[in-house]
């Protein structure tokens, strides 16, 4: 979509055309990926939805978020820090609130029980909001106003990173105080897939980073501090020792991102109870989630909100592009041009990557999917 994470296409593009990577069918990831899961304690159905939503994220384009976790997750759970039989639930709730407790399930789980818990209160009170605690990494998050989006209704994710995932300078600052909390917005489209925000407040994800270090690349200016201060585009260098990532806007702006990073610290660690930055050193937990769903016809018409949202977006994509851009897209647009090309293509898996599956899958006497 309109992005921050232009630099990051950049660096995903220039990659993609350095060498010809495996390509694989969605279907056959999302079998891999399952019959892993399922191998590990996971109940089948349970499997799924999280190869699902992890294939989904690749085929969106977000290969950061996508099916290079699979060996971290089985990882976690021989650990004890995923919880494979662990079933979110609800703790405490009112008609348009409640308090979700992810019994150290994996994020994709819980999250998606938030938001679908959300959307089902929605439905009676308009407008309502869920927050999920106690659980690990949530993957893409904006699958999840995704989901809100394709049942007709707003949807809003607000994340953040807690233990580990801590990565991000204060605005001003040295050294990780906060996480890249990644914010998302769905809204529904009558003409195709939702319009759709989905970003990092800080100027890159983590795991963008682990991607750009797969993929042998540097990373956009601008993006990341050494332990010093100094500006670094190697990931390498940034993962082994003790930079930070700047807030979005970076070293000029960045209390813009950062401003949004502390908004989702609040919504997510102080009011959803899943811990906050501050907490860093107390929990292994990775994120916590806290969704918002809106029925838009609780304000107007469905038909008339169907209207604007077109007259909208005709009139942002009749912009006269920059030299060297194609058009002018609508967040959302990049997912679903990915998607499109990647259900004919095939998804592309790094070879770094790639070797990490096989070896997993090998470990659990799983069939790896065969290259197209």
């Amino acid at each position: 979509g309109l992005t921050a994470r232009g630099g990051c296409d950049r660096v995903r593009r220039a990659s993609e055309g350095k060498a010809a990577m495996p390509r694989f069918s969605a279907g056959s990831l999302r079998r891999a990926c399952a019959d892993a899961f399922e191998s590990v304690g996971f109940a089948r159905r349970d499997a799924q939805t999280v190869a699902r939503l992890m294939v989904e994220s690749n085929l969106a384009g977000h290969d950061s978020h996508g099916v290079r976790h699979l060996p971290v997750y089985v990882g976690r759970v021989r650990d004890g820090l995923i919880d494979p039989a662990g079933a979110p639930r609800a703790v405490s709730e009112t008609p348009a609130t409640a308090v979700v407790d992810g019994g150290r399930a994996l994020g994709h789980l819980a999250a998606g029980f938030g938001m679908a818990l959300a959307v089902e209160k929605a439905r009676a009170t308009r407008i309502a909001a869920v927050a999920v605690r106690n659980n690990e990494h949530v993957g893409r998050v904006g699958a999840y106003p995704e989901m809100a989006a394709e049942a007709g209704f707003v949807g809003l994710t607000f994340c953040n990173a807690q233990g580990r995932g801590i990565s991000v300078a204060a605005h001003g600052g040295l050294g990780r105080r906060i996480g890249a909390n990644p914010v998302a917005a769905g809204f529904p489209n009558p003409d195709g897939a939702p319009v759709l925000l989905d970003i990092s407040t800080s100027q890159i994800a983590m795991n963008k980073v682990r991607q750009a270090r797969d993929r042998g690349v540097a990373l956009p200016e601008g993006a990341m501090l050494d332990e010093d201060g100094a500006p670094t585009a190697d990931p390498g260098a940034f993962m082994d020792r003790a930079g930070a990532a700047l807030p979005l806007g970076g070293l000029a702006f960045g209390h813009k991102g950062f401003g949004l990073a502390v908004v989702g610290d609040l919504l997510c660690g102080v009011i959803g109870g899943s811990g906050s930055a501050a907490n860093r050193h107390e929990t292994d937990i990775d994120n916590g989630t806290f969704h918002i769903a809106i029925d838009p016809e609780a304000f107007l018409p469905r038909e008339a909100y169907n209207a604007e949202l077109r007259r909208l977006a005709g009139h942002l994509r009749s912009s006269r592009p920059l030299p060297g851009v194609d058009r002018v897209r609508m967040p959302g647009d990049f997912e679903a041009e990915n998607r499109a090309g990647r259900a004919e293509h095939g998804i592309p898996v790094d070879d770094a990557v790639w070797e990490k599956i096989r070896d997993t899958l090998a470990r659990l006497n799983v069939p790896p999917p065969e290259p197209l």
